[in-house]
This record gives structure tokens, sequence and C-alpha cells, in this order.
């Protein structure tokens, strides 16, 4: 469930995403890439380029929703 949005631009956007009781970052480019952070701390690293490391990455909003139904059913 998305509980904030964030925009960096019109087409950036960050979207805080509750799992169960776990927070996620998720960094949204054009809606071409998504990024899954796990700290916002981690996301802030990625923004000013000194961490490239993500727990997820993908190209569309249907893998994100499948990797969120994984981590929520494990």
């Amino acid at each position: 469930m998305i509980t904030e949005t964030t925009y960096l631009r019109p087409n950036v956007t960050i979207e805080h995403e509750l799992v169960g009781s776990k927070m996620f970052f998720v960094y949204n480019f054009k809606g071409i890439s998504y990024r899954v952070f796990g700290s916002l701390a981690n996301l802030n690293s990625y923004i000013s380029g000194k961490i490239e490391s993500c727990l997820f990455q993908c190209s569309s909003e249907k893998e994100l929703e499948k990797y969120f139904t994984l981590i929520h059913n494990t």
C-alpha cells in the first residue's frame, strides 16, 4: 500500500510502500525504471550518487507488484 508520494520532478517520484509492517521506498523514474530501497538513508545515498545498490530493480509496475506480493507472502 502506497502511504505517501513525493515528487522530485513531474515524472520522477519516491513512493513510500508499506508491506505488512515493513516500509519500503520506491524510486520511480518516469515509469520506466523502479528501484526499491529498504531505508530512506539508502535511497538518499542512491540519489546523491554515493551507492548503486538497491533491494530490487525492474522496468514495469507489474514486476514491482509481483515483488511486493512475494515479500508480503513470505
